[in-house]
């Protein structure tokens, strides 16, 4: 997510016409001319996998499953990362659709699944696994030097997931999920029993901790997966519980940069409805809300900003995907079964996508020109 004086263009060729003239005040880039679009990760319905616009005017092939994608602030390139553990970054040249280079992360590494720029678009930061040791690091990356590696920093936790850029520019924002893990092991989860959580607050000129913030101790198990990013500053965290599944624990939270988690409800039925997972949050274009999505669940929510009162919560299969929408008080979610639609604060939803879907759809969506 890319920060400063820009806004995340929205929209797509689908939507409808009065859609596209909506402004749009996203954390992101500017939008630049033309109709904007979605981009996303998939899998295709007689197998392999991609990434690309719903409409297929950018399609590519990846070597395996996608995840989330960093778009660079002028628009004319991003980046999707292989889902944990991931291996490969791909770089998609926007203008043309064609594949600008292919990424890998070094021996003893693999990627998280996510990554963000600078504000000034001359760095990739993506978050690793230094998986002998457990280390979390954010590796960086000189994008006009053809994404050269230069370098790389702690994430100052084990784990990092999520990585956003502050509103600023002068941060990174590192969930640090704990959760420590070996690609030899597939998916095990190799430290439950001594998890320590956090979302950090990284300076971006020299990787020092500026702040950071962790659930309570008695839900030390309360994984920090996933940031976004208000147009105010705000971030909203969204958690995965590795403990007791009939636990009730708050899975929704926002943080200001600085004090502690502020934390939904966590006997409310939007929350209790993700059954301990979320797989993707974001605000709405203005900030006043926040939905979280859960594949596990079937489910999303929906909750003011400010206070996390629940607003609704809407039953879809495998939904996970998600952005804020073209107008303020919506977002955008997607299905792994297929489909799109636009959803209000109060969890009415808008179909995107009217024929059989041609996508089934990764876990995060995006926005380009």
């Amino acid at each position: 997510m890319a920060i400063d004086r820009r806004f995340l263009l929205h929209g797509m060729a689908a939507a409808p016409a009065a859609w596209l003239a909506v402004p749009n005040l996203v954390s992101g880039v500017m939008a630049s001319p033309g109709s904007p679009q979605l981009l996303g990760a998939w899998e295709a319905p007689e197998g392999g996998f991609g990434a690309g616009t719903p409409d297929g005017a950018i399609a590519i092939t990846l070597p395996d499953r996608g995840h989330d994608i960093a778009v660079a602030p002028d628009g004319r390139s991003a980046v999707v990362f292989g889902r944990r553990p991931g291996f490969f970054a791909a770089v998609i040249d926007l203008e043309d659709g064609t594949l600008l280079a292919m990424l890998e992360s070094p021996q003893g590494r693999h990627f998280y699944g996510h990554g963000t720029f600078s504000a000034d678009g001359a760095l990739l930061f993506a978050t690793e696994n230094a998986y002998e040791t457990g280390e979390g690091r954010l590796a960086i990356y000189d994008a006009r030097d053809g994404y050269r590696r230069i370098g790389d920093w702690t994430s100052h936790g084990i784990g990092p997931h999520d990585l956003a850029l502050s509103r600023d520019g002068k941060a990174l924002i590192a969930a640090n999920g704990g959760v420590q893990t070996h690609p030899d092991r597939d998916r095990e989860k190799l430290n439950l029993d001594t998890m320590a959580p956090s979302v950090a607050l990284i300076a971006i000129a020299d990787g020092s901790l500026l702040a950071e913030a962790r659930p309570p101790q008695d839900w030390h198990q309360l994984s920090t997966r996933h940031v976004w990013v208000a147009p105010d500053g705000r971030i909203a965290v969204g958690m995965q519980w590795e403990g007791d599944p009939f636990e009730m624990v708050p899975l929704v939270a926002t943080w200001d940069g600085a004090g502690e988690l502020f934390l939904c409800d966590e006997g409310e039925p939007a929350n209790l409805a993700l059954k301990g997972y979320t797989g993707a949050i974001a605000f709405d274009p203005t900030g006043t809300i926040i939905a979280a999505t859960s594949p596990q669940g079937h489910s999303a929510g929906i909750w003011r900003s400010d206070d996390l009162t629940p607003l609704a919560s809407i039953p879809v299969p495998e939904v996970c995907g998600l952005c804020p929408g073209m107008a303020p008080g919506t977002v955008i979610m997607s299905s792994a079964l297929g489909g799109l639609w636009s959803v209000d604060a109060d969890g009415t939803q808008h179909a995107l996508d009217q024929e059989t879907p041609a996508r089934l759809w990764d876990n995060h969506l995006r926005w380009i020109a």
